[in-house]
């Protein structure tokens, strides 16, 4: 990749690692390959956005990792399954354990919201609901993104009930906005648990 964005190599994964647990922030691996556009269209489109780069500098540890140069030894500790397309996005816990994924390339807007839906899912596994709760609410782009405000309508409903003191009263307008707005959804199925 030649992007000019900060980050880590493959080789360093470990001491990303290290630094994302030293200053408690997610990791963002980037896995990548030499012939994707995709990847390209990241590195000369995505990666090139100021608002990107000063998010992801702000709140990430960045790794851009090839495919080629993964090994068993790495999949072994940090992969949950096989990857099989380029761009994959995986997001984790400063521990070592997977968040989030993506696929694909991503234009700016959609590469922020899904970074910021992993600060949201980490905050909620650190016990901070609130905290998750305000960064999804700044998600709300329905006309925009459908697909997303469906999977953030859910989180919101999640991050509600933990931050109510695992309130079902604070979950329900989430979940009924997300059944009612996307019925066909799979997000909406999942959300199926209340009368309507």
């Amino acid at each position: 990749m030649q992007t000019a964005i900060k980050h880590f190599t493959g080789q360093q994964v470990e001491e990303a690692f290290a630094l994302a647990k030293a200053e408690q922030r997610p990791l963002l691996i980037d896995f990548w390959a030499d012939d994707c556009k995709g990847c390209q269209r990241m590195d000369a489109v995505t990666y090139e956005d100021e608002q990107v780069r000063d998010y992801l500098e702000e709140h990430y540890v960045l790794v851009m990792f090839n495919l080629k140069e993964v090994t068993k030894a790495f999949a072994t500790k940090y992969l949950t399954r096989a990857l099989i397309w380029a761009p994959t996005f995986l997001v984790y816990t400063p521990d070592g354990s997977v968040l989030r994924e993506a696929t694909g390339y991503l234009p700016p807007h959609q590469f922020l919201a899904e970074l910021t839906i992993g600060r949201a899912l980490l905050a909620m596994r650190r016990g901070k609901a609130a905290d998750g709760l305000s960064l999804l609410n700044g998600l709300i782009t329905d006309a925009l993104h459908p697909a997303l405000h469906q999977e953030v309508l859910y989180w919101l409903g999640v991050a509600a009930f933990f931050a109510e003191g695992k309130s079902f009263d604070a979950l329900v307008p989430y979940w009924r906005e997300l059944r009612q707005t996307y019925p066909d959804s799979l997000w909406a199925e999942r959300a199926d648990t209340f009368p309507g």
